[in-house]
């Protein structure tokens, strides 16, 4: 059995799907934050489909205060641990993540800080996200549910 064949993203279309400027996905990949999947004859870039959930997932982190040489560690673990599609590659191995144990390290310690307060807030957020929605639609929005289901 084929796989369907993958769906690129030129730079304003993977733009356009995660809400910002072509600018901005410009920028991300001027720092080394996305990289295109496949470049054309022509020079024109090229995203595959898990860029676009790399390319949130760096808005989400710097939105979270997390410092670029992190999130580009984070973009490059990921990639080396994910199909184009997104899809979990079982077979990745050390080998395949050009990061060193220190930079690992630092990634694990900024991921356990984010989880932490995560968890610290979920709470919290879930509550004051019921609250501001019955204020403010008349409780006609579905509240915001949390992964483990709470509410």
């Amino acid at each position: 059995m084929t796989s369907p064949p993958v769906t690129f993203y030129t730079t304003a279309e993977l733009a356009r799907e995660a809400g910002v400027t072509r600018r901005t996905v410009m920028h991300y990949a001027e720092l080394g934050l996305l990289t295109p999947d496949q470049v054309t004859a022509s020079g024109r870039a090229l995203y595959g489909p898990y860029a676009l959930r790399l390319l949130r997932d760096v808005m989400d982190l710097r939105a979270l205060g997390v410092p670029l040489d992190e999130v580009r560690d984070m973009v490059i673990l990921r990639r080396a641990t994910h199909t184009l599609d997104g899809t979990y590659r079982r077979d990745w191995t050390r080998a395949d993540i050009p990061l060193s144990d220190e930079r690992l390290r630092v990634i694990h310690a900024r991921l356990r800080l984010l989880l932490g307060a995560y968890e610290r807030q979920a709470e919290g957020l879930a509550r004051f996200d019921r609250w501001l929605t019955k204020r403010f639609t008349g409780g006609d929005v579905e509240p915001l549910v949390l992964e483990d289901g709470e509410g």
